[in-house]
């Protein structure tokens, strides 16, 4: 079954609908005005919102995708249940994070469950070894 097979009775009752109310007012093909406009609306509506609804998820997919690869050792992160906990280790074989609490206890979790990074973890790279005069003209 494809996503829009339950959308072929909904437009078969529709028609029919519109089609009976086009013969109770003595119309014979569309000269009633009105039913094909409110059924063409109709459709272009619940269009809308079927393409704001798919991008809305698509959004929310790359936003958590993107806190999932960041979830490196080191990260304050929080996990779907909004437990927040620092990652001391990361195992892709088996797709687990173990995060440590304040309490200094640890817990095991599905890499799929963090859903936001609070604070990146450090990295090696010291801005202080930048060169301060770069940029400036001799």
């Amino acid at each position: 079954m494809t996503q829009t097979d339950w959308l072929n009775p909904v437009i078969d009752l529709l028609y029919a609908q519109t089609t009976a109310a086009q013969i109770l007012a003595g119309g014979g093909g569309g000269a009633a005005g009105g039913g094909e406009f409110f059924m063409l609306a109709l459709l272009g509506i619940m269009l809308i919102f079927m393409v704001m609804t798919f991008r809305r998820g698509k959004k929310m997919r790359d936003a958590q995708a993107a806190a999932v690869s960041s979830a490196v050792v080191g990260a304050e992160v929080m996990t779907a249940g909004g437990m927040i906990g620092t990652v001391v280790a990361r195992d892709e074989e088996r797709q687990r994070l173990t995060l440590e609490f304040s309490s200094g206890d640890r817990a095991d979790f599905q890499v799929a469950a963090v859903q936001h990074v609070i604070e990146p973890a450090v990295t090696a790279e010291d801005p202080t070894t930048e060169d301060p005069t770069s940029g400036q003209e001799k």
